[in-house]
Order: C-alpha cells, then sequence, then structure tokens
C-alpha cells in the first residue's frame, strides 16, 4: 500500500478464494471455495486525517449508516469515517477532569451515539456523538488481587476484545489468573441486578501447556458473536466456542492446505532476539473474525519466513 500525506485507504476486502472445510454430521468432510471481490475507499485530503491506520476500530452498519469509528490517538479522539460520503468528524475525549479517559485499549461501537472504549486505567466509558461520558465502570472491582485485564488489540501478541452484549446489557472482557495461568471471560451486567458471569476457557487441544516456549502466542485471540464466545491461539489452527447461554463447547481443527498448522516450541530461553526469530520463523493465527452481511466467520494467518541471520530482524 502505497502512503499519501493526509490521506486514507480502507481496504474492506481482499481479493481471495477461501477453501472453507466444513463436516456433515454423518462426519463427510466438506470443502467450498468462496471468492472475495476487492473494494478500495480513498478518503481525500482532510485536516482530521492524522494517521496511517486506525489500530482500534469498530464499524457501524446499517440501511442508512455505513461508518467507521477509530481511535485517534495523537488526537486522543473518536474519528467517525463515513465510508459513502468520504468525510471524517472527529469527536474529542475528555483527557482531564472526573471523566478522563486516559489511552485506549479497546472499543466497542453499539451505535453512533452510544460508543464503549476501555482504557490503561482498567475503566470502561460509555460515549455519546459528542464525546460525553454517559456511565462509567470500573473494572477493577470485578479483578481478584492475582487476575489480570486482558483487553488488548497487539497484532504481535494477542487481540481480545471489549464487547457488549445488547441483549444481556452486559460488558464482556478477558482475564488471566496470574498463579493458575487459566483464562476466562468475565461478564458485568451495567444495571447490577445480577452477579458477575465468569466463563472459563478451554486450553489448546493441540498444545495444552504453553505457559513455556509459546512467549508471544500463549494468549487466545477473543472474540464474541451474539451468545458464543469465539476464540483460538495464535500457536495453532484450532477454533474454540463457548456458548454462555447453554455452555456448549466446541472446537474445529481449521487446518490450512496452504500453511503449517502448528508452531514448534521455542528452546532459546527468554532471548529477545532468540523470540523474534521464533515469530518469524513459525505461522502465525489470528482472531476470528464474523462478517454479518455474509453470515460467515474468516481468519487471518501468516505463513513462516525463511529467516537470513544476515538480513536482520527488523527486514
Amino acid at each position: 500500500m502505497r502512503t499519501v500525506e493526509n490521506s486514507l485507504l480502507l481496504f474492506l476486502s481482499c481479493m481471495l478464494l477461501i477453501s472453507c472445510t466444513g463436516k456433515r454430521s454423518d462426519g463427510t468432510i466438506v470443502n467450498n471455495e468462496v471468492a472475495l471481490q476487492t473494494e478500495e475507499i480513498h478518503f481525500p485530503q482532510q485536516d482530521v486525517l492524522q494517521l496511517k491506520s486506525y489500530y482500534l476500530s469498530s464499524p457501524v452498519h446499517g440501511d442508512s449508516v455505513n461508518i467507521l469509528i477509530g481511535y485517534n490517538y495523537r488526537l486522543h479522539s473518536l474519528d467517525y469515517l463515513d465510508l459513502e460520503s468520504k468525510q471524517v468528524t472527529q469527536v474529542t475525549l475528555p483527557a482531564k477532569g472526573p471523566h478522563a479517559i486516559s489511552r485506549l485499549s479497546g472499543i466497542y461501537v453499539h451505535s453512533l451515539d452510544s460508543v464503549w472504549v476501555s482504557d490503561d486505567s482498567e475503566h470502561v466509558f460509555l460515549v455519546d456523538s459528542r464525546g460525553t461520558v454517559k456511565n462509567i465502570v470500573d473494572l477493577r472491582e470485578y479483578l481478584d488481587d492475582k487476575e489480570q485485564l486482558l483487553i488488548n488489540t497487539n497484532y504481535a501478541i494477542h487481540t481480545s476484545r471489549l464487547y457488549y452484549n445488547k441483549n444481556r446489557q452486559s460488558l464482556m472482557f478477558l482475564t488471566q489468573n496470574l498463579s493458575s495461568k487459566v483464562f476466562a471471560v468475565k461478564e458485568v451486567f451495567i444495571n447490577k441486578e445480577k452477579d458477575v458471569a465468569i466463563y472459563y476457557l478451554s486450553p489448546s487441544n493441540i498444545i495444552p501447556d504453553m505457559s513455556a516456549g509459546y512467549s508471544y502466542m500463549s494468549f487466545p485471540n477473543v472474540n464474541y458473536v451474539g451468545e458464543n464466545i469465539i476464540y483460538n491461539y495464535p500457536a495453532e489452527s484450532s477454533i474454540y466456542t463457548l456458548n454462555i447461554v447453554t455452555n456448549e463447547r466446541n472446537s474445529v481443527m481449521a487446518e490450512s492446505n496452504y500453511t503449517s498448522n502448528i508452531v514448534a516450541e521455542c528452546t532459546s530461553g527468554k532471548d529477545y532476539a532468540a523470540l523474534e526469530r521464533h515469530r518469524l520463523e513459525n505461522p502465525y493465527f489470528y482472531d476470528v473474525m464474523y462478517i454479518p452481511q455474509y453470515k460467515m466467520y474468516a481468519r487471518l494467518h501468516i505463513d513462516k519466513v525463511e529467516f537470513d541471520a544476515d538480513m536482520g530482524l527488523r527486514n
């Protein structure tokens, strides 16, 4: 992609042929090929655009609305990118005062006038289209002493998103117990009429213990679709689901025909260069995304790179 100053290019989808593997009730494997078409949206030069990309974003789609809301960390604002008019409007977030919001860690758009954001202070804020804070939830109240909050969008490590379930009026987020290393999704109800619900994630079926040897890949990628928690581990191809209503658990191997489907263990300890080389020399599986328009799931993954020590890690 060529970067143009003060302009933005969005790729809505990629031109590729996906081989979807499914399984019938009789156990027969079914392969379907799905062609996706590329659409590019070029935003003209505007003073609002300050970034090459938005590492945090969430879409709003409807009959008359087609907008992407992204976090502008330079201006500490929410940028509303209208995909039809190619205009960008900016909503500045409060940085001082009783409703101050620090650097964002997560974003989930319920509607144009109701955007949930989490920040480095481990709070979640409901913000309207004018930047006014309508509600604040302190997630630290729901964390145990030896538990860490994992709302994160770092594609070099893992992606676990903030989620608002409108039907249950609840916020959902990933946590990890630092003693047991167990991962769990917690559900906090906005009206506080129900106690916090906890859903424990199953470890990988392929690599049950990732406590050592998988430094960059031991945390799960977590996404949500309705009442289902959908998660996977960057170190292997399987996809796992947990229904929070029925407690039903399922897993799919989701193997690729084009890359390896499991990462080799790193035996070089905690040496940074060795860990970086390990990441380059192995495949990496990103989070599972849901495309409502087509009722399809998609996952990006990358193959290993033939590492040349003379080239250097950065290259």
